[in-house]
């Protein structure tokens, strides 16, 4: 496992397209415009990126002044967890995924959060320890929110692709905490909270 490089960015096409299909446009935008102010993490096997996966920076809060302890915790948005086709069923994802955590952790970090793509993931992060801890928007209680800079990054992302955030009142996002601060939160929001404009 390493840290993704700036020179790795033929290798993160590559797993990209074979994984989400996505326009190379799209993935040098995300490049240029996101990576930046981000990390990503990789496996690296027959010396090359095989796995990989972003976090972003962002925080837990709560909304209003009715909580216990309205204070902001740091969180880590786990992104384009990718394995090349060839090389899945060999736990890289699971492996990048607890090594963020590792770092996240260290750094005072108190969850990291993330949007499975399909149905089936939910199963496949449950096993890692997430739980739903999001609905798709805001039902008053509490949200994982994202800094200036990364808001507007996704304004940008908005206008370059044309999408719209999707609102909807079922359960989305998961969250793995990796302390009792992020314990307490997902007790106190009780499912009733939101990723303030989600990353998919």
């Amino acid at each position: 496992m390493r840290f993704i490089r700036g020179d790795d960015y033929p290798q993160v096409l590559h797993i990209w397209q074979a994984c989400f299909g996505d326009d190379e446009s799209y993935v040098r935008f995300f490049w240029d415009e996101c990576f930046p102010m981000c990390r990503g993490l990789g496996w690296e096997e027959d010396s090359r990126l095989v796995s990989m996966l972003f976090l972003l920076p962002g925080t837990l809060m709560f909304n209003g002044t009715g909580s216990k302890n309205a204070t902001p915790t740091g969180a880590e948005y786990v992104y384009a967890v990718a394995t090349l086709p060839e090389y899945r069923g060999r736990g890289y994802a699971a492996e990048l995924t607890s090594w963020a955590a590792k770092i996240a952790q260290e750094e005072g970090k108190s969850a990291l959060c993330l949007y499975p793509a399909t149905e089936q993931l939910y199963a496949y992060y449950g096993k890692q320890g997430f739980v739903t801890a999001f609905r798709r928007q805001d039902s008053g209680c509490g949200r994982f929110g994202w800094p200036a800079h990364m808001l507007a990054y996704m304004h940008k992302e908005g206008e370059f692709t044309g999408r719209v955030v999707v609102q909807s009142g079922k359960p989305g996002g998961m969250l793995l905490a990796l302390d009792g601060r992020a314990e307490e939160w997902l007790e106190q929001t009780d499912g009733r909270a939101y990723l303030e404009y989600n990353l998919e």
